[in-house]
Protein backbone atom coordinates (compact mmCIF):
# COMPACT_ATOMS: atom_id res chain seq x y z
CA UNK A 1 0.00 0.00 0.00
CA UNK A 2 1.45 3.41 -0.98
CA UNK A 3 0.15 6.69 0.17
CA UNK A 4 1.30 10.08 -1.39
CA UNK A 5 2.18 12.77 1.71
CA UNK A 6 2.35 16.68 1.25
CA UNK A 7 5.36 18.71 1.46
CA UNK A 8 4.56 19.76 5.01
CA UNK A 9 4.12 16.29 6.01
CA UNK A 10 7.05 14.41 4.28
CA UNK A 11 9.27 16.78 6.03
CA UNK A 12 8.51 15.33 9.36
CA UNK A 13 9.25 11.88 8.06
CA UNK A 14 12.79 9.92 8.24
CA UNK A 15 14.92 9.41 5.15
CA UNK A 16 15.00 5.60 4.52
CA UNK A 17 18.70 4.62 2.97
CA UNK A 18 17.83 3.22 -0.12
CA UNK A 19 21.06 2.03 -1.72
CA UNK A 20 23.63 -0.39 -0.02
CA UNK A 21 26.23 2.82 0.37
CA UNK A 22 24.00 4.80 2.16
CA UNK A 23 22.90 1.79 4.78
CA UNK A 24 26.76 1.22 5.41
CA UNK A 25 27.35 4.80 5.96
CA UNK A 26 24.14 4.40 8.25
CA UNK A 27 25.58 2.03 9.80
CA UNK A 28 29.45 3.49 10.19
CA UNK A 29 28.04 6.84 11.86
CA UNK A 30 26.02 4.86 14.38
CA UNK A 31 29.14 2.75 15.11
CA UNK A 32 31.53 5.51 15.07
CA UNK A 33 28.91 7.74 17.38
CA UNK A 34 28.86 5.01 19.92
CA UNK A 35 32.74 4.52 20.04
CA UNK A 36 33.35 8.60 20.01
CA UNK A 37 34.35 9.04 23.69
CA UNK A 38 36.73 5.51 23.53
CA UNK A 39 38.43 7.22 20.33
CA UNK A 40 38.61 10.76 21.99
CA UNK A 41 40.40 8.99 24.88
CA UNK A 42 42.85 7.19 22.48
CA UNK A 43 43.67 10.00 20.34
CA UNK A 44 44.30 12.00 23.47
CA UNK A 45 46.66 9.84 25.12
CA UNK A 46 48.65 9.37 21.79
CA UNK A 47 48.71 13.16 21.12
CA UNK A 48 50.05 13.84 24.87
CA UNK A 49 52.98 12.11 23.79
CA UNK A 50 53.72 13.87 21.22
CA UNK A 51 53.17 17.28 22.54
CA UNK A 52 55.29 16.44 25.44
CA UNK A 53 54.48 19.56 28.71
CA UNK A 54 51.41 20.56 26.97
CA UNK A 55 48.06 20.37 28.71
CA UNK A 56 44.80 19.85 26.77
CA UNK A 57 42.25 18.61 26.18
CA UNK A 58 40.71 16.75 22.72
CA UNK A 59 37.14 17.54 21.80
CA UNK A 60 35.71 14.98 19.24
CA UNK A 61 32.29 15.24 17.18
CA UNK A 62 31.12 13.46 13.65
CA UNK A 63 31.17 16.47 11.25
CA UNK A 64 28.67 16.33 8.13
CA UNK A 65 31.14 16.21 5.44
CA UNK A 66 28.16 18.30 2.95
CA UNK A 67 29.41 21.19 1.55
CA UNK A 68 33.31 20.59 3.10
CA UNK A 69 34.67 19.76 -0.54
CA UNK A 70 35.03 23.34 -1.51
CA UNK A 71 36.99 23.95 1.58
CA UNK A 72 39.15 21.20 1.28
CA UNK A 73 40.63 22.29 -1.94
CA UNK A 74 41.49 25.70 -0.89
CA UNK A 75 45.12 26.36 -1.04
CA UNK A 76 45.37 27.41 2.31
CA UNK A 77 44.96 23.95 3.36
CA UNK A 78 47.26 21.15 3.98
CA UNK A 79 46.43 17.22 3.37
CA UNK A 80 48.13 14.60 4.26
CA UNK A 81 46.84 10.87 3.44
CA UNK A 82 48.22 7.32 4.42
CA UNK A 83 46.66 3.79 3.59
CA UNK A 84 44.94 1.96 6.19
CA UNK A 85 45.57 -1.97 6.17
CA UNK A 86 42.11 -3.00 6.06
CA UNK A 87 40.54 -5.46 3.83
CA UNK A 88 40.72 -3.64 0.89
CA UNK A 89 43.81 -0.98 1.80
CA UNK A 90 41.73 2.44 2.24
CA UNK A 91 43.09 5.90 2.42
CA UNK A 92 42.54 8.31 4.97
CA UNK A 93 43.17 12.03 5.18
CA UNK A 94 44.01 14.72 7.50
CA UNK A 95 42.87 18.06 6.57
CA UNK A 96 44.40 21.22 8.34
CA UNK A 97 44.48 25.54 7.61
CA UNK A 98 48.01 27.47 7.54
CA UNK A 99 47.05 28.49 10.69
CA UNK A 100 46.24 25.37 12.45
CA UNK A 101 49.74 24.09 11.20
CA UNK A 102 51.53 26.98 12.73
CA UNK A 103 50.13 26.54 15.71
CA UNK A 104 51.05 22.48 16.06
CA UNK A 105 54.51 23.29 14.85
CA UNK A 106 54.58 25.62 17.76
CA UNK A 107 53.33 22.97 20.18
CA UNK A 108 55.83 20.63 19.18
CA UNK A 109 58.60 22.31 18.96
CA UNK A 110 57.94 23.59 22.70
CA UNK A 111 56.89 27.16 21.87
CA UNK A 112 54.17 29.33 22.67
CA UNK A 113 51.05 30.03 20.50
CA UNK A 114 51.72 32.68 18.01
CA UNK A 115 48.85 35.08 18.26
CA UNK A 116 46.17 35.04 15.32
CA UNK A 117 47.03 38.57 14.04
CA UNK A 118 51.12 37.55 13.58
CA UNK A 119 49.86 34.52 11.46
CA UNK A 120 50.14 34.62 7.97
CA UNK A 121 48.56 32.97 5.10
CA UNK A 122 50.45 30.97 3.15
CA UNK A 123 50.46 28.56 0.23
CA UNK A 124 53.75 26.98 0.76
CA UNK A 125 54.38 25.09 4.04
CA UNK A 126 58.27 24.32 5.50
CA UNK A 127 59.60 20.71 5.73
CA UNK A 128 58.82 21.08 9.79
CA UNK A 129 55.36 21.95 9.43
CA UNK A 130 54.70 19.22 6.90
CA UNK A 131 56.48 16.39 8.89
CA UNK A 132 54.78 17.13 11.86
CA UNK A 133 51.22 16.92 10.24
CA UNK A 134 52.25 13.90 8.42
CA UNK A 135 53.23 12.71 11.86
CA UNK A 136 49.79 13.97 13.80
CA UNK A 137 48.17 12.05 11.12
CA UNK A 138 50.08 8.78 11.79
CA UNK A 139 49.95 8.91 15.31
CA UNK A 140 46.21 9.40 15.34
CA UNK A 141 45.71 6.53 12.82
CA UNK A 142 47.81 4.17 14.53
CA UNK A 143 45.86 5.09 17.80
CA UNK A 144 42.52 4.51 16.17
CA UNK A 145 43.48 0.72 14.80
CA UNK A 146 44.73 -0.07 18.21
CA UNK A 147 41.55 0.49 19.70
CA UNK A 148 39.59 -0.76 17.30
CA UNK A 149 41.57 -4.10 16.17
CA UNK A 150 44.02 -4.20 18.94
CA UNK A 151 47.00 -3.98 15.73
CA UNK A 152 50.03 -1.58 16.31
CA UNK A 153 51.12 -0.53 12.99
CA UNK A 154 54.16 1.01 11.43
CA UNK A 155 51.88 3.13 9.48
CA UNK A 156 53.80 5.82 6.98
CA UNK A 157 51.72 9.59 5.96
CA UNK A 158 52.56 11.60 3.42
CA UNK A 159 51.20 14.81 1.71
CA UNK A 160 48.49 14.44 -0.30
CA UNK A 161 49.34 16.95 -3.92
CA UNK A 162 46.39 16.12 -5.48
CA UNK A 163 43.08 17.55 -5.35
CA UNK A 164 40.57 15.88 -2.97
CA UNK A 165 36.93 15.31 -4.06
CA UNK A 166 35.16 13.28 -1.55
CA UNK A 167 32.52 10.71 -3.33
CA UNK A 168 29.14 10.70 -0.94
CA UNK A 169 28.60 8.22 1.77
CA UNK A 170 32.63 6.71 1.63
CA UNK A 171 34.17 8.80 4.14
CA UNK A 172 32.92 9.77 7.78
CA UNK A 173 34.33 12.93 9.23
CA UNK A 174 35.58 13.54 12.19
CA UNK A 175 36.39 17.18 13.52
CA UNK A 176 39.34 17.10 16.42
CA UNK A 177 39.50 20.12 18.64
CA UNK A 178 43.25 20.66 20.47
CA UNK A 179 41.52 22.54 23.25
CA UNK A 180 44.43 24.77 25.44
CA UNK A 181 43.84 27.85 28.16
CA UNK A 182 41.96 30.13 25.87
CA UNK A 183 42.66 29.01 22.57
CA UNK A 184 41.53 25.43 20.42
CA UNK A 185 43.07 24.29 17.42
CA UNK A 186 41.78 21.95 15.07
CA UNK A 187 41.64 19.85 11.61
CA UNK A 188 39.15 17.44 10.12
CA UNK A 189 40.27 13.41 9.29
CA UNK A 190 38.31 11.74 6.87
CA UNK A 191 38.12 8.07 7.62
CA UNK A 192 37.03 5.39 5.27
CA UNK A 193 33.42 3.91 6.29
CA UNK A 194 35.38 0.67 5.89
CA UNK A 195 37.17 1.17 8.89
CA UNK A 196 33.86 1.09 10.90
CA UNK A 197 32.64 -1.68 9.60
CA UNK A 198 35.54 -3.80 9.89
CA UNK A 199 35.29 -3.32 13.38
CA UNK A 200 31.59 -4.55 13.20
CA UNK A 201 32.83 -7.44 11.43
CA UNK A 202 35.69 -8.27 14.32
CA UNK A 203 33.04 -7.71 17.24
CA UNK A 204 30.74 -10.35 16.01
CA UNK A 205 30.91 -13.57 17.98
CA UNK A 206 32.63 -16.54 15.82
CA UNK A 207 29.93 -19.32 15.75
CA UNK A 208 29.84 -22.79 13.77
CA UNK A 209 32.41 -25.10 12.23
CA UNK A 210 33.79 -21.97 9.82
CA UNK A 211 35.28 -20.16 12.58
CA UNK A 212 37.31 -23.02 14.73
CA UNK A 213 38.94 -23.10 11.39
CA UNK A 214 40.52 -19.74 10.64
CA UNK A 215 43.51 -20.50 13.41
CA UNK A 216 45.26 -17.76 11.82
CA UNK A 217 43.14 -15.19 13.66
CA UNK A 218 44.11 -16.69 17.16
CA UNK A 219 45.98 -14.56 19.38
CA UNK A 220 49.38 -15.78 20.71
CA UNK A 221 51.79 -14.58 23.16
CA UNK A 222 55.68 -14.33 21.96
CA UNK A 223 58.83 -13.33 23.69
CA UNK A 224 61.76 -11.53 22.35
CA UNK A 225 65.10 -11.55 24.66
CA UNK A 226 66.90 -8.50 23.62
CA UNK A 227 69.45 -8.42 26.64
CA UNK A 228 71.04 -10.06 29.42
CA UNK A 229 73.11 -9.33 32.22
CA UNK A 230 74.50 -10.07 35.41
CA UNK A 231 75.17 -7.58 38.29
CA UNK A 232 75.97 -7.54 41.53
CA UNK A 233 74.04 -6.59 44.75
CA UNK A 234 75.83 -3.12 44.92
CA UNK A 235 74.83 -2.54 41.40
CA UNK A 236 71.60 -3.20 41.86
CA UNK A 237 71.00 -0.96 45.22
CA UNK A 238 72.58 1.83 42.97
CA UNK A 239 70.16 1.23 40.28
CA UNK A 240 67.68 1.47 42.60
CA UNK A 241 68.94 5.00 43.63
CA UNK A 242 68.05 6.00 39.97
CA UNK A 243 71.66 5.29 38.54
CA UNK A 244 72.18 3.89 35.18
CA UNK A 245 72.79 0.53 34.21
CA UNK A 246 74.39 0.11 31.10
CA UNK A 247 73.17 -2.84 28.48
CA UNK A 248 74.37 -4.18 25.64
CA UNK A 249 71.69 -5.59 22.84
CA UNK A 250 72.36 -9.38 21.28
CA UNK A 251 72.69 -9.00 18.03
CA UNK A 252 70.71 -11.82 17.52
CA UNK A 253 67.82 -12.06 19.07
CA UNK A 254 65.40 -15.03 19.47
CA UNK A 255 61.55 -15.16 19.33
CA UNK A 256 59.88 -17.53 21.27
CA UNK A 257 56.48 -19.11 22.30
CA UNK A 258 56.56 -20.32 25.46
CA UNK A 259 60.00 -22.37 25.72
CA UNK A 260 60.18 -22.88 21.42
CA UNK A 261 62.34 -20.50 19.60
CA UNK A 262 60.98 -19.94 15.97
CA UNK A 263 63.11 -17.29 15.14
CA UNK A 264 66.46 -15.47 15.15
CA UNK A 265 66.03 -11.38 14.30
CA UNK A 266 67.07 -8.30 15.30
CA UNK A 267 65.32 -4.56 16.56
CA UNK A 268 65.12 -1.97 14.35
CA UNK A 269 63.37 1.22 14.60
CA UNK A 270 60.50 2.55 12.63
CA UNK A 271 57.90 5.61 13.28
CA UNK A 272 59.53 5.84 16.71
CA UNK A 273 58.55 2.26 17.77
CA UNK A 274 60.44 -0.52 17.86
CA UNK A 275 59.90 -3.62 15.73
CA UNK A 276 61.69 -7.16 15.32
CA UNK A 277 62.46 -7.97 12.20
CA UNK A 278 62.98 -11.71 11.36
CA UNK A 279 66.34 -12.76 9.85
CA UNK A 280 66.36 -16.31 9.98
CA UNK A 281 64.24 -19.21 11.30
CA UNK A 282 64.58 -21.32 14.07
CA UNK A 283 65.87 -25.06 14.13
CA UNK A 284 63.79 -27.26 15.07
CA UNK A 285 64.52 -28.83 18.97
CA UNK A 286 65.89 -25.73 19.33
Amino acid sequence: MSKLLKANSAQQCSAYALTRQQRQYEQASQQARTRLADCSKALQAELGRLLTDVDFELDLNLCNPTGLGSWMSEQSVLLATLQLPLEQESPCYLAIDHQAVHNMADLCLGGQLTARHQIEEKVEFSASETRICCRLLQKQAQALMQLLFNQHLPLSAHLFKQQFQPQPFHWLVLKVRLVLAGEAVSWLLWLPVELWAAEQEEQKPASGPVALLDWRRIPVRGRVEMARRQVRVEQLQAWCQGELLGIDLFSSMQFQLEQQALFHGKVAEEAGALMFQISDYAESGS
